[in-house]
């Protein structure tokens, strides 16, 4: 027994999750920001030689986040109906 914005908000999360476990390039490039983010604001300098060691290794498809998502979705509709 959920309101209609709860279950918009249950919808709105199922969908990030399917995109980000279906699409890696989306969830590459938040962790590509993330990265430069975290490097920009640190207060302790990195030196360039430890930068450079660092290898980014990309990333696969995630199916069970995309499983998570449609799980989220499915709970959602079914709470909203059970209203």
């Amino acid at each position: 027994m959920i309101s209609p914005a709860q279950f918009v908000n249950g919808i709105w999360m199922g969908i990030v999750l399917i995109a980000l476990g279906l699409l890696p390039v989306l969830l590459q490039s938040l962790t590509d920001s993330l990265r430069k983010f975290t490097g920009a604001s640190s207060p302790v300098p990195i030196p360039s030689r430890m930068r450079n060691q660092t290898q980014q290794v990309p990333l696969k498809q995630q199916p069970w986040l995309a499983m998570l998502g449609a799980a989220i979705i499915a709970a959602s509709f079914a709470l909203y109906l059970a209203n």
